[in-house]
């Protein structure tokens, strides 16, 4: 059985989710964001070993944890980000700019094609191309929990800024319609920041679309 566990971490509130795997104690963890000792403490309490960090998009405060993870834990894993999202990943993810310092990390592991399927136990993700905040943003859909985990895309009431680097109001809006909005209204979205929302709510009552 996987379940999913939410975290709320740093300064500007990020949402980072650590999913299990009861069976296997296999974890993934989607964004870690800024101050992310308690997804370490959580991993370690439990003893889940993580296997894969899902990256929804290139910017900083969705990775920054990245650094610690890898020199907190022993076990090697895997991160995945879309390739559309490499440069920004690999320029600080606007860190400098927003935070006043810069942002080293190795490269991915992994790069992420729109369709693709990833499994934790019997539990499947999968990877929806949703360009629109930035070039490479991806939300990851899991049919079997009603969930999707969306980044900055989407929000309550609201949609990701467009005004960065990359970023594009038309295509935010493409993305919405086309891959978020055409799942079922009781899919759970848990967004970047601020609280879950579903697809229903959206297409019911926010006011950008």
């Amino acid at each position: 059985m996987t379940i999913n566990q939410t975290f709320v971490l740093g300064p500007i509130e990020n949402n980072s989710y650590v999913l299990y795997d009861e069976n296997s104690r296999q974890a993934w963890i989607i964004d870690p964001a800024m101050e992310p000792a308690p997804l370490v403490d959580f991993l370690e309490k439990h003893q889940f070993t993580l296997e894969k960090l899902l990256i929804t998009h290139g910017h900083f405060d969705h990775y920054y944890g990245l650094p610690y993870l890898q020199k907190m834990l022993t076990t090697p894993f895997d991160v995945y980000l879309h390739p559309e999202d490499l440069a920004l990943w690999q320029s600080g993810g606007g860190a400098r700019h927003f935070w006043g310092q810069s942002l080293e990390v190795p490269k991915p592991t992994k790069l992420l094609t729109d369709g693709a399927r990833l499994s934790l136990g019997e539990t499947e993700l999968i990877v929806l191309h949703t360009p629109g905040h930035s070039p490479g943003s991806v939300t990851f859909y899991c049919p079997s929990m009603a969930t999707a985990y969306c980044g900055d895309l989407i929000f309550f009431h609201g949609i990701g800024r467009t005004d960065l680097d990359g970023g594009s109001f038309t295509d935010i809006q493409t993305s919405i319609q086309q891959k978020i909005f055409t799942l079922p209204e009781n899919v759970t979205l848990l967004p970047g920041h601020g609280p879950a929302t579903t697809v229903g709510e959206e297409i019911n009552n926010n006011p950008y679309l």
